[in-house]
């Protein structure tokens, strides 16, 4: 009911007020207020927000909440164009890189088809390899084995001259068995048979040689000379090397 100064009693009255149950205040502490105050807040929605707290006519109450609903469907709109224009790049960015892979999975194909890779993954002498790298692998390991490079024994001899070398590899030699002489493999009691390995030989001067051998055979250990000859002994490994 109106009074004489315009105000308007606004007190629920019996039979039309009945859906307003809650007679509490909204707390000035709540989940919505935490989630404003630790987030990023629009300056346009605060200015909103401050009007629909504090304008005293309802026809300004009104036109804030028009301008409400008609900013945020404008900020939907703008946020939605963008979103569709990110897809959109994010389509070609993704279109892009498919093509790319594609195209290098062809390179990658179009490789192990070229006649030239083709012929180095054979060997007239060991046969055919699968992939280029295993015929790497078998050269290296033919290097390693027979070719005299890669470790080096120096041998002092003091004989005044220039002598022909020989070296030898063998296994379980005696002496070198691990739990005593005895304890060999059967059939080894004094080593294996001996093989020869390919080496180069430096004459540094009249009494010392530096031999070459192969990198399969390298070993630590200490020379022992026995007669003519030197022996270089790694657990169960020998090398002998004897000179004339």
């Amino acid at each position: 009911m109106a009074d004489d100064k315009g105000f308007v009693d606004i007190k629920p009255q019996a039979g039309n007020g009945d859906q307003y149950r809650d007679p509490t205040h909204i707390p000035s502490e709540n989940e919505f207020a935490n989630d404003i105050k630790n987030g990023v807040v629009d300056k346009n929605s605060q200015t909103l927000a401050k009007w629909l707290r504090e304008k005293q006519w309802g026809v300004d109450v009104r036109e804030a909440l028009a301008l409400f609903v008609e900013w945020l469907s404008t900020k939907w709109h703008s946020n939605k164009e963008l979103i569709d224009q990110n897809a959109n790049r994010q389509s070609q960015v993704e279109k892009r890189q498919t093509d790319l892979e594609t195209r290098f999975t062809g390179v990658l194909s179009g490789a192990t088809k070229d006649s030239e890779v083709i012929d180095a993954r054979n060997s007239q002498t060991y046969g055919k390899f699968e992939v280029l790298d295993n015929r790497f692998e078998n050269i290296e390991t033919l290097l390693a084995k027979y070719v005299p490079q890669g470790f080096e024994v120096t041998i002092k001899h003091n004989l005044n001259r220039m002598p022909t070398v020989f070296v030898f590899s063998y296994e379980w030699g005696i002496g070198t068995a691990p739990n005593g002489l005895g304890t060999e493999p059967e059939g080894l009691f004094g080593g294996t048979n001996p093989v020869s390995v390919a080496s180069n030989v430096v004459y540094s001067d009249a009494n010392t040689i530096k031999v070459i051998l192969p990198l399969d055979y390298k070993m630590s250990g200490e020379l022992e000379q026995h007669d003519n000859s030197w022996y270089l002994v790694e657990g169960i490994k020998s090398l002998k090397f004897k000179l004339e």
